[in-house]
């Protein structure tokens, strides 16, 4: 299955299901579903145009999630341990916030941990749509990694993104890692708002795609670029 950004497109506005007619009417953004992705796309559509607004995430055998990115919060009954990596019958909508639900609402949790999530299982495992492939990408700051589920080999290519602007293809190589889990990782940072991109030159784009992730074979490491990087962060 293949992710299709032109299918991204906003659909016709609609009511967001409640149970009540007398519910607010949207804000006029709608998003397809495409599990995670359809949230992600709202998310970030949001972080470009900021409103006084909400995401409202509805799926079967689930509460509602509701997400703020102006506080920086959500609030959802499943815990992030039991995180639906594959949702059913997901439903994703832009309402504009109630002032009065607003005053009435519990405090929120943090929402980087759940980001996090959404952007590692969003796409399909392919690059989010508002990313170019030959972009270099740096981190801004640090995440903080003990509220984050995480691998070894994120914690290896993070270290490399503190240091230095990579591609997506080179973070990969550089990092010995599959490159569809490095184009996850970048999903995941660019939604938390930790990266900085950087265009290359027109002479310096590659024609052609991805190479094919291939573990590589025991090897005495050479004086390379990437290989003195690995030795000073000790990986």
């Amino acid at each position: 299955m293949t992710f299709d950004p032109a299918r991204t497109a906003p659909a016709a506005s609609q009511a967001p299901f409640t149970g009540d007619s007398r519910s607010p009417e949207t804000t006029g953004i709608t998003v397809p579903s495409f599990g995670w992705t359809g949230v992600a796309i709202a998310l970030h559509r949001l972080q470009q145009q900021p409103t006084s607004s909400i995401v409202v995430v509805r799926q079967a055998d689930h509460l509602p999630l509701v997400i703020d990115l102006e506080t920086n919060a959500y609030w959802w009954d499943t815990p992030l341990t039991a995180f639906p990596s594959e949702p059913v019958d997901i439903d994703v909508v832009v309402e504009p916030k109630d002032p009065a639900v607003e005053a009435s609402r519990a405090p929120g949790t943090d929402l980087d941990a759940l980001v996090w999530l959404i952007g590692n299982h969003s796409f399909l495992g392919e690059l989010a749509w508002w990313l170019q492939r030959d972009d270099r990408y740096k981190l801004v700051r640090w995440p903080n990694f003990t509220m984050l589920a995480h691998t070894p080999e994120q914690m290896r290519m993070t270290a490399m993104l503190g240091y230095t602007f990579l591609p997506v293809g080179e973070l990969a190589n550089a990092s010995e890692s599959d490159p569809a889990e490095a184009r996850r990782l970048i999903n995941a940072f660019s939604l938390m708002r930790l990266l900085r991109a950087e265009s290359p030159e027109p002479s310096e784009v590659a024609v052609s795609a991805d190479p094919v992730y291939v573990p590589p074979a025991p090897q005495q490491r050479r004086g390379g670029l990437f290989s003195r990087l690995r030795d000073r962060l000790g990986l």
